[in-house]
């Protein structure tokens, strides 16, 4: 489990350093759960940048 201190009380930015630590062990965990050709671990790669790309948009 990711370990995040709090500072001077401020809860918020250190829930985001909490959520993004926990995102990116997340996604390195999901790299290893199963085998991939390179071709099709390309194609997940595009799919997962189309999505957030489609994502941030929304944003703006």
């Amino acid at each position: 489990m990711a370990k995040v201190e709090v500072v001077d009380g401020n809860l918020s930015i250190a829930m985001k350093k909490f959520t993004r630590i926990m995102s990116e062990t997340r996604k390195t965990a999901r790299n290893y759960t199963f085998y991939l050709r390179p071709g099709l671990k390309a194609k997940e790669k595009q799919k997962m940048a189309a999505r957030h790309k489609a994502k941030r948009r929304y944003y703006y």
